[in-house]
């Protein structure tokens, strides 16, 4: 039996354009806040290969390794990105947070979620390269520091360097350090004890306390 074929529709020009997956909008990434008084606020951000944000799975070993004794303490986050570490802090009983970035954008969006969960007064955002800064004008020392730099940039032994140099840790404070798995991190660590140590794929994870 003979079929006559019918004509390949070009959905560009049938009306049908906006139907195509091809042209739909691209979901936004977001992480969420896996605790606390913000549990499950999601933080929207826009991908790049620059920006890796901490995954929920490794921010619950993190605050399950600080046994979640977080309240009144002082953070700092070095390299803050989406601001999802020291959220989860927040989240959790913190009492403020120091955030770093040299993206402003990212820095304009970690404002605006401190805006939108109502704590403005509890961050402190700064658009500034965290390895240049005058660390001396804050006038304060940190009970925990978030190290979570960009990999293969040789930022983790700096940021040590600047954190003994501004002493800015406290008295049996905690720095927490997300790298690289192929850095030999105990050749950068002086004068603190490891706590804590994981691995995942291509990351390690450790805590250290003064």
């Amino acid at each position: 039996m003979h079929t006559e074929k019918k004509p390949l529709v070009n959905l560009a020009t049938s009306g049908l354009k906006g139907h195509n997956i091809v042209d739909m909008p691209k979901r936004q990434a977001t992480s969420r806040i896996i605790a606390g008084k913000f549990r499950g606020t999601k933080i929207s951000f826009k991908e790049s290969k620059a920006l890796r944000p901490t995954e929920s799975k490794t921010k619950e070993t993190l605050f399950n390794w600080l046994m979640n004794d977080l309240e009144n303490k002082n953070c700092l986050d070095m390299f803050a990105g989406t601001g999802a570490l020291g959220f989860e802090a927040l989240s959790r009983g913190s009492k403020n947070v120091v955030f770093f970035d040299k993206d402003k954008r990212l820095c304009s969006a970690i404002d605006r979620m401190a805006k939108k969960l109502e704590i403005s007064d509890q961050c402190r955002v700064i658009n500034s390269n965290a390895m240049t800064f005058d660390y001396s004008v804050l006038e304060k020392k940190f009970d925990l520091i978030f190290i979570d730099p960009p990999f293969e940039e040789d930022l983790v032994s700096k940021s040590l360097d600047l954190i003994s140099k501004y002493d800015l840790l406290k008295v049996g404070g905690q720095i927490y350090v997300e790298c690289e798995a192929s850095l030999v991190l105990q050749d950068h660590v002086k004068n603190l004890k490891k706590i804590k140590e994981s691995k995942g794929g291509a990351t390690k994870y450790y805590l250290y306390e003064s």
